[in-house]
């Protein structure tokens, strides 16, 4: 049996697993189609981190919350600089771990370093505000700033 608690993946070719829960890329060549698409319906959330960084593992954390509160309104990607250091390179990441914002080709927003997870909810919402896509939950929400709030999936 699998355990929810030890579950591991392996991944052939790649030193990095996605940790964050993103989708992980493999190529340039993915990357230009997943992130770099100006035909993209939502903003992608690009997660640069290595296996060897420890507050890109710190940060896993954050982006999987993030993932989940933004759960069909961003996609969320993991690109390993060890793996495509030119990927990383032509988006201008110099340290790590760094999350970027992208929509319709183009960065939106860069964030270097660790960041709580509150900060970086709140750079998604100001994204989604600005492109029109605001929070259909910000209505119903009495808690405002959804700290320490858990939803659990199913029903």
């Amino acid at each position: 049996t699998i355990s929810r608690v030890g579950h591991k993946k392996t991944v052939s070719k790649l030193s990095m697993i996605a940790k964050s829960g993103g989708t992980p890329i493999t190529t340039a060549e993915q990357f230009e189609s997943d992130v770099l698409s100006t035909d993209a319906s939502r903003p992608v959330l690009v997660f640069f981190s290595a296996p060897w960084c420890g507050p890109c593992r710190l940060s896993n954390p954050v982006v999987r919350d993030v993932m989940k509160q933004f759960a069909g309104r961003i996609d969320v990607v993991e690109v390993c600089t060890d793996d495509l250091p030119e990927v990383a390179a032509d988006a201008g990441v110099v340290s790590i771990p760094t999350i970027q914002v992208y929509y319709g080709g183009s960065a939106l927003d860069t964030i270097v370093g660790c960041v709580a997870r509150n900060v970086l909810a709140s750079a998604v919402t100001k994204i989604l505000e600005d492109l029109g896509q605001g929070d259909p939950e910000d209505e119903e929400d009495d808690a405002g700033g959804q700290e320490g709030v858990n939803e659990e999936e199913g029903g």
